[in-house]
């Protein structure tokens, strides 16, 4: 008897993890603090990469950016669940992030919708991430351009493979560890 409900116990754990695998949503967003689940496992805590090579840029850059065909592009979906530092997006904040490296210079371009105006004196802040191995970047801060808030990056090195693209809302603590995460999603080919 003991071992016909050991049995049956067994049977029953492997059904279980077989339709939770296959049962999933795929594009389940991850506590804040962590990325998307099918990116990575890791955690955004720490140190973020420097980028050497980065190129300083301002609202002047964007026409010149808007004209860039891109070879990487990814709809960025809201992933907050609650009132996040006094926002609340409704679930409705959106976004385009958009990347290309033309063999000397690499371009990001990130537009938003629906995302509420921080209260005092908190910021949006872009960030970039590559799966392996896991390491991640600021893209800066994301300021309002034409009413619309915009990220624009760029640098002399090669990012492409940093396809993850994350959007945070950030307390002006000198903290330059990312924050609560407002948008995220991956840039895929073209």
């Amino acid at each position: 008897m003991v071992k016909k409900l050991i049995i049956i116990f067994l049977v029953l754990i492997i059904i279980g993890g077989i339709g939770f695998y296959f049962l999933k949503p795929d594009n389940l967003p991850v506590d804040l603090g962590m990325i998307n689940k099918n990116t990575s496992e890791k955690s955004m805590t720490g140190e973020p990469t420097d980028d050497e090579m980065m190129i300083e840029t301002d609202e002047n850059d964007l026409d010149a950016m808007k004209e860039i065909t891109y070879q990487y592009e990814g709809e960025l979906s809201d992933v907050t669940k609650r009132e996040v530092r006094d926002i609340n997006t409704g679930g409705e904040a959106v976004g385009i992030a958009k990347s290309n490296y033309d063999g000397a210079q690499y371009s990001l371009l990130a537009t938003f919708e629906n995302l509420p105006t921080p209260t005092s004196d908190d910021f949006y802040e872009g960030w970039i991430v590559q799966k392996d191995p896991f390491m991640f970047l600021s893209t800066g801060i994301v300021r309002k351009i034409g009413g619309v808030y915009t990220n624009i990056y760029k640098s002399r090195q090669d990012l492409t493979n940093y396809d993850f693209y994350v959007l945070t809302i950030e307390p002006n603590n000198g903290d330059p560890s990312p924050a609560d995460h407002i948008v995220e999603g991956t840039m895929h080919s073209l």
